[in-house]
Formats: structure tokens, C-alpha cells, sequence
């Protein structure tokens, strides 16, 4: 009921804090109207572009590669930017297509933007659809050229405003960026890649287990991780587990309960070891996370869970997109002010494609 309550009262106040936002920050000094042609880019006399990911999500970031790249492809002179922070600035770490990473943290957004207006970027990307009044603020102090945003018609700040369909896939949406910057012909797979040095020398097939979400709702409860363990086993294929080090102490009570040789838990340190154990695994088993987008990456065989909300299009908008995916689909039936138990699906249904 709290949680409910509120959701109601941040549903309330949200348009508010938008329109205080916008009255404080939605302003831009000089326009260059040189810079813009038919709503597009004048890519002739652009030199560098900054991509603002400070949400600091490790899927999207994977997802947004495909970008890097190909600019790359067709403008290789440009600098590219990228913000970010956490997990989404090990992505991008080692990418050859990125030239400078700028750090995201909170309170010192203003050090940072002194930092990125010195640099004199000629084009911006966001990709937030609702921007909070900090990020307000920081796209108004980086003074690039041209600002660009999604569903951001009638902004001052920006001055192209891009948009996306909700029932298709993600990469459409960067297609439509590409596509203002002047590239029509693109590859929307994505570009991560993992340096030699993480990579894992692995000479026998296993099939990596993430159990783990963000929420406790997209999470596998205990007597799942075992179903699904005891049925990797069954086929005479080692079992990798994988998870954050929080994680640690559920994770052995599970190897413990399991009681096979053929079990054991990936030794991570960050996101790139745990990449490395995905593009060594046979198959990869993961509720829908961030896991989903790097065995896209790296095009493995998937087995990803789903919850079924009535009003959700994520399965759609951020699905594994290529062949070799199964997704299973939870049972839960929402309820007003609830969230679906990704817990409820066929384990029948599961089993049959490991």
C-alpha cells in the first residue's frame, strides 16, 4: 500500500519537476542553424560528438556500441565522447571506436562540464525521453553546438528532437540517430568486444546461470536456480553460476545443495569477467537483465525469462534480437499497484530447450 501511495505522489509531483526544470535550464545562448539541414545533421562541419549514458546501465550501454561503430564506419576523423558511470564505463573500457570517457558522479557534475565545454564538442546526444533537473542543468553547461533528444519538440535546448516506436526493437531508435547524422546504410548489431587479455582459455562446454535482476521481482527465487541446476546437470554439462559478490553466500548454499562436481561459481571481479564467462558458455540462462544484451553481443544460444505485464513492451524494445533466443514468458497476472513474480512460469516449458 506504502509503495503504491507512492508511486501515485511521484506520478503527481513528476510533471511538476519538469516544468520547474524546464523554466530553469531549457534555454540555449547561440543556435546554429548552420550546423542543420532538413532536421538533420550538416555532418561536413561536425569534428566531434559527446553521448551522454550517465544512467550508468550496463544493457543499454551494450546496446549503444552499435553507434561508436558506425560513425566510425563512415566519419573515422571524429572524436567521439561518451558519460557514463559504473558498470557502462567497463563496456565501452576498451572500445577502439570511443576517443575519451568521461566519468558521471553525483555532485561533481559541475567539475565535469567545465571539463566537456572546454572541449568544445559540435554535437550532443541524450537519450533520456524524461530528463531530471540535474540533467537539465548538465546539457545546458556542456554548450555543445547542436544539441539532440528524444521526444524533445518544442525544447529550447534542443535543437533536434528524435523519437521511437515503443513496439519495436531498441536498435531501431539508434537507426534514426544514425540516420540525422547522414548514414543510411548501418549495422544495428552490437559492438562490444572484450579485450585479449579478459578472455577466458576454456576447453570444455558449460552453460552459464545468472539468476540474478535489479529487482527482487525479475529475480530467480532459490527453488528455481535449483530446478534449473539440477537439469543443466542432468545433461552431463558443467554449470557456471554467476553473480554479484553480495551474492556469494547464496550462491555456495546453492553449489552446496546441488552436491556435483560439474558446479561452480564464476570468479568475477567486474562486468568484463563476467562478459568473459558468457562468450565462453555453450548457452547462457539469465532473467531479462543486463546479461540478455552481452549474450546478444556476443550472439550466444539464450534462454531468457520474462515477466508478462499487461502494459510492458520490454520483451519487444529490448529483446535478444537474433536467432537462438528462446524467451519464457512468467504466468503472474498483474495487479493494479503490483508487480508481476518473474517466478511463475512453465519450468516444463524451460526445460526442454536446455
Amino acid at each position: 500500500m506504502l509503495r503504491r501511495l507512492n508511486r501515485l505522489i511521484q506520478n503527481y509531483l513528476r510533471p511538476k519537476r519538469l516544468a520547474f526544470g524546464k523554466l530553469l535550464w531549457d534555454r540555449k545562448k547561440i543556435k546554429y542553424s548552420e550546423l542543420i539541414k532538413d532536421s538533420r545533421v550538416d555532418m561536413s562541419k561536425i569534428n566531434s560528438i559527446i553521448f551522454l549514458r550517465y544512467d550508468g546501465k550496463i544493457g543499454d550501454m551494450v546496446v549503444s556500441t552499435l553507434l561508436f561503430r558506425e560513425i566510425k564506419k563512415v566519419y573515422p576523423n571524429i572524436k567521439i565522447g561518451v558519460v557514463t558511470k559504473g558498470g557502462a564505463k567497463e563496456i565501452i573500457k576498451y572500445n577502439k571506436n570511443i576517443d575519451k570517457i568521461y566519468e558521471f558522479k553525483k555532485g561533481k557534475e559541475s567539475y565535469l562540464t567545465k571539463q566537456i565545454s572546454k572541449e568544445s564538442y559540435d554535437l550532443l546526444v541524450d537519450f533520456n525521453e524524461l530528463l531530471r533537473i540535474n540533467h537539465m542543468k548538465f546539457i545546458n553547461k556542456c554548450k555543445a553546438k547542436i544539441n539532440i533528444g528524444l521526444d524533445k519538440q518544442g525544447w529550447e535546448m534542443f535543437d533536434i528532437s528524435y523519437s521511437r516506436d515503443k513496439n519495436k526493437h531498441i536498435s531501431e531508435m539508434y537507426g534514426t540517430i544514425l540516420k540525422i547524422l547522414g548514414i543510411e546504410s548501418f549495422d544495428l548489431s552490437p559492438a562490444f568486444e572484450l579485450p585479449n587479455e579478459k578472455k577466458l582459455d576454456v576447453n570444455e562446454d558449460y552453460i552459464v546461470l545468472n539468476p540474478y535482476a535489479a529487482s527482487k521481482h525479475r529475480t530467480l527465487n532459490k527453488e528455481n536456480i535449483l530446478k534449473i541446476g539440477k537439469k543443466v546437470l542432468e545433461r552431463n554439462t558443467k554449470l557456471v553460476l554467476i553473480g554479484e559478490p553480495s551474492r556469494k553466500l547464496e550462491l555456495e548454499e546453492i553449489v552446496k545443495e546441488l552436491d556435483n562436481s560439474n558446479v561452480t561459481i564464476a570468479e568475477t571481479k567486474d562486468i568484463l569477467d563476467v562478459a568473459s564467462y558468457i562468450e565462453g558458455a555453450k548457452k547462457v540462462i539469465t532473467p531479462d537483465t543486463s546479461i540478455v544484451h552481452i549474450a546478444s553481443a556476443f550472439r550466444k544460444p539464450l534462454i531468457a525469462i520474462y515477466r508478462q505485464d499487461t502494459d510492458d513492451t520490454n520483451s519487444k524494445v529490448w529483446a535478444p534480437n537474433y536467432e537462438g533466443v528462446i524467451q519464457i514468458f512468467s504466468k503472474d497476472i498483474q495487479r493494479t499497484g503490483e508487480e508481476t513474480d518473474i517466478n511463475k512460469f512453465d519450468m516444463k516449458e524451460l526445460e526442454r530447450y536446455i
